[in-house]
């Protein structure tokens, strides 16, 4: 089954030798199944601010580039992805700005679904609340 990486575990790969020995030892045996979404490019690249951060992400982002693995929300998705939010703020009106908020989770969340992928990642709390609207196959890592 294919995978797909949610930004905060390419975060934690570039935080520290902790991160990036975990990294290198769960994820690239896995390259084969990897794909990167373009929201998590997106997110990646903003919060790169200096030259290191920068060489790092284009490290990450260059191999599955080359490789023809990223994935972008299409049309649907974005469609999808809005009707998803007003939904479970009708539902949950007391969670509207968080919500607001988990946009790009949820583009990434339609992104997996289309291509069967496992969504991996370490936010727990916010990728059930969507599974609860929506079901996905979700893997929760732990270090």
């Amino acid at each position: 089954m294919p995978i797909l990486l949610d930004t905060n575990v390419y975060l934690f790969a570039m935080k520290s030798d902790e991160g990036a020995r975990f990294f290198e030892r769960q994820y690239l045996p896995l390259t084969f199944r990897s794909y990167l979404s373009s929201v998590v490019v997106e997110e990646l690249y903003a919060g790169a601010l200096d030259p290191g951060a920068i060489r790092l992400v284009e490290r990450y982002v260059g191999a599955l580039e080359r490789a023809g693995r990223i994935v972008t929300p299409t049309f649907d998705d974005w469609k999808e992805a809005g009707k998803l939010v007003a939904r479970i703020t009708r539902r949950e009106p007391g969670r509207k700005p968080k919500i607001q908020q988990m946009l790009n989770d949820i583009l990434l969340v339609f992104s997996s679904r289309r291509i069967g992928a496992d969504l991996l990642t370490f936010n727990k709390d916010d990728f059930e609340l969507i599974r609860r609207y929506r079901p996905f196959s979700l893997k929760v890592l732990k270090v």
